[in-house]
Formats: C-alpha cells, structure tokens, sequence
C-alpha cells in the first residue's frame, strides 16, 4: 500500500465498527491486522501523516502501549484511539511496519469505584503520550488572585492540558484561563446571569467543547475544590453542579 491507502486503511480500523482485527500473515493472531508498507513510503512519511490525524504518538523513550509481535519488530510509535491503537516500527530487515492492534482499555466497571477521577482518565487513556512540563502553580495562582481546585492541578500536571481530549473537549491550560478571564471581566454578566471572576461568587472559565458548550467555576467561598461547575450552552441559562471535596487520599 502507498502512503494515501496506509492513511486510510488504518484510519478506518481504528474505528470498532470495522470488526474484528484479524491478520493474514501466517504464523499471526487475531487481534491486530498488520499493513503492507510500500517500499516507496519511509517511516517518517508515516510519522508525519498520523500525528497529524491523531496527534502526538507514544514512543519507546516515554513508554508504549502493549503491542504484538514485540519479539519480531521493533515497535517505535503508537497512535491510540480508543479501544485501539496504530502500531509503527521496523523488522528484521529495517523496513518499516505496520499494523492496527486492539488496546488492552478498562471500562469504568473494571476500576475501583473510590479511584479519583483524573486516574480513571489515567487509566482509561493510557496517560499522555509523554510526560507534561512542570507547572508553576505559585506564580499562576498570583496572577490570578486565587488558589485553584485540586482536581484541576492534577488534570494539567498529569495530562499537560495542551489542547483537546479526543479532538472534542477543550479544557484551558493555566496561561489560557488567565487570558480567558478578560472575555467575562466587569460588572455585567458573564454567562448565565452570572458576573465573572473576580467580583465575588464570579466565574471563571476552564473548559469547552464543539458543542459550543463552556464550563466554568462559581468562586463561591474560600475552598476552590468546593467550587460548584457551571456548565453554559450557547444562549441557556446555565446549569448548576455541586461538587462534593474531595477525600485526603482522592486529592494526594
């Protein structure tokens, strides 16, 4: 296959919808299907066209997923998404390979029902595809005027925050939320009836998605991780959820 078929092939088997993953190679189990490379197509063309479909890869220097055929390729790049993964490497003979594999996934029910959440999506995910940098909480917590929830902390210093969880939901990074506040300053209200941040009780918000919806904080009381969630739709009042503090050992 050529660079175009690869892309495509494997975009569309990432999806659990195509069935089952099965291989024709002799010798090869079920639940991968490996994908002839072209010897035209080098490893780095490859690189390029799925990052920039599914973003950043897992790498061997920040740890892989388990993939097949470990004892055979040497596996250098993996793409998840969701219940599977695309696989990118070298045999024997240096030329690269291929393959889309089913990713070994916990559903909620496998986890422990105590797990905090940012674990549960720890260990739903994978993690991120390499460590994030290092987070001056401090410096941010000053320019903003206010210390922030816990469970938000943990979110950026274990995922990064750069952008998107599946393409889909946006939550803002600490330089973005500062940036962000500008939009909903002043003594109208910001979203919902309500004023933003910093006027007491104010808003501030930490996360969207493409459904045009914005999820903020209510800055009620001292304690930010008991900071009900706002969640905006485009022109609605709003909705109101209370969130309980977490317990000691949810907010190690």
């Amino acid at each position: 296959m050529d660079l175009a078929e690869l892309f495509g092939t494997a975009s569309r088997l990432t999806n659990a919808s195509a069935g089952a993953l099965a291989c024709g190679e002799p010798g090869h189990p079920d639940g991968h299907t490996c994908l002839p490379v072209s010897p035209t197509t080098g490893a780095d063309d490859l690189v390029k066209a799925f990052t920039g479909r599914f973003s950043a890869p897992y790498t061997r220097p920040h740890g892989l997923p388990p993939l097949p055929l470990a004892e055979q390729n040497t596996w250098t790049h993996a793409w998840v998404w969701d219940s599977r993964a695309i696989a990118l490497g070298h045999g024997a003979n240096g030329r690269p390979v291929l393959a889309v594999t089913e990713r070994n996934m916990p559903g909620p029910d496998d986890l422990p029902a105590d797990m905090p959440w940012v674990d549960r999506l720890a260990a739903i995910t994978g993690g991120p595809s390499s460590p994030p940098p290092p987070t001056d909480w401090a410096e941010i917590e000053t320019r903003l005027g206010t210390p922030l929830p816990g469970d938000y902390k943990r979110l950026v210093e274990t995922f990064g925050c750069n952008g998107l969880f599946d393409v889909f939901f946006h939550v803002s990074d600490p330089d973005e939320l500062i940036a962000n506040l500008s939009d909903y300053a002043g003594d109208d209200p910001a979203a919902g009836g309500l004023s933003g941040y910093p006027l007491p009780g104010g808003l501030i918000p930490w996360s969207g998605n493409e459904h045009h919806e914005t999820f903020f904080w209510i800055t009620e009381g001292p304690d930010p991780d008991s900071w009900p969630v706002y969640a905006v739709e485009e022109g609605d009042e709003g909705t109101r959820f209370d969130c309980r503090r977490p317990s000691s050992s949810s907010a190690r």
